[in-house]
């Protein structure tokens, strides 16, 4: 009876949790602004000399997007500067993408944008801006901080990237269901602290050579197969923990790290497909994978302490001793897995029948 009721509780929770996977984590929107030369070889004398005060920039916007509902930010720039007709389109990957030419009549530095309508939101704003000289800055704007003072964020460019690429890398960890439960099912394999901890140190390298190896575009899979190979890692390590549980053995037990190490490497693309997505400055590119990645790290010890200390819990470490309750627990994770595995499999498959 005891075992049946934990099995509706997986279930339950199963059922509950699965819808996260399609959300996967709320994704940063990105503002490109690039600055480019204004050709005044067919103007005359004095356009040409109003030409020397003009400025015209190249933008890029990318909001997160589900089907064709775009998320309701819009950019506030001076209200001297006039924009083209834009393009936008929906990407795969959940980003509505629009793109247009903006012409002020004097430069953006030393001036100021809003993004209308981050108040009202839980994401924050990547901006990249790229000056005609070849400086550059990225900055990032968040629902308490909505305005981005050109001439003030230019002061703070190494330090800024530092900063938003660690906060983007802690909020995508943290966000990440999947990737959680991953490590979830992990602890509940592993219990010794010295296994464990070999176990997510050798999951760590395994994510950190394929963050790096995509970002440099040295390998580069699908990312819908990576999101359904990601899904499938979390069914095959809640088996073998439910397995544990049960009383068997096996290599995954013996030897957990070599098993965290292989599927990091698959996680690793996943982490890669959100960076890419979000945008990285070219110019400082190894210091913004170091702290995203580091981001990643520590959003994924934070999880484990956060998870060690709720086991600890009185009701719950009395719980944790019933081989019945963890095998359970296990079960739940697989089931939750099996769910997001289907969701991201049958899009492929239904792609390869057109």
């Amino acid at each position: 009876m005891l075992r049946d009721l934990f099995t509706v509780l997986a279930i339950l929770l199963s059922g509950f949790l699965s819808p996260l996977a399609n959300a996967h984590e709320l994704r940063p929107a990105f503002l490109s602004i690039t600055e480019i030369a204004i050709d005044t070889t067919t103007e005359t004398p004095k356009e040409r000399t109003d030409a020397q005060h003009t400025a015209q920039y190249i933008i890029l916007w990318k909001t997160p997007a589900l089907g064709e509902k775009q998320l309701a930010l819009k950019t506030n720039f001076p209200q001297a500067c006039e924009a083209s007709n834009g393009v936008r389109r929906i990407e795969e990957n959940k980003f509505a993408i629009e793109t247009w030419t903006l012409t002020c009549p004097h430069s953006l530095r030393g001036q100021s944008l809003n993004i209308g309508g981050l108040k009202k939101t839980l994401t924050d704003v990547l901006v990249r801006t790229e000056w005609l000289d070849g400086e550059s800055f990225t900055a990032r704007l968040t629902p308490d901080n909505t305005r981005l003072n050109f001439a003030q964020a230019q002061i703070r460019v190494q330090g800024g990237i530092i900063k938003t690429y660690f906060v983007l890398g802690l909020g995508h960890i943290l966000g990440g269901i999947d990737h959680l439960l991953f490590v979830f099912a992990v602890m509940l394999l592993v219990t010794r602290a010295k296994k464990l901890f070999l176990a997510i140190t050798a999951f760590t390298l395994g994510h950190s050579v394929t963050l790096a190896l995509a970002i440099l575009e040295i390998v580069r899979l699908e990312p819908s197969l990576v999101e359904a190979l990601i899904a499938m890692s979390i069914v095959l390590m809640a088996y073998e923990a439910a397995r544990r549980w049960r009383g068997q053995s096996g290599l995954t037990l013996e030897y957990p790290w070599v098993v965290t190490f292989s599927f990091g490497l698959l996680h690793g693309f996943g982490f890669a497909g959100a960076l890419r997505a979000i945008g990285l400055p070219q110019t400082d590119l190894p210091v913004a994978l170091l702290f995203f990645n580091v981001g990643v790290e520590v959003g994924q010890l934070l999880f484990i302490a956060v998870v060690v200390m709720i086991a600890s819990l009185p009701f719950l470490n009395r719980a944790k001793g019933s081989a019945i309750f963890m095998a359970t627990v296990s079960y739940g994770i697989g089931i939750i897995a099996v769910v997001w595995m289907l969701q991201r499999t049958l899009p492929i498959f239904g792609q390869l029948a057109i």
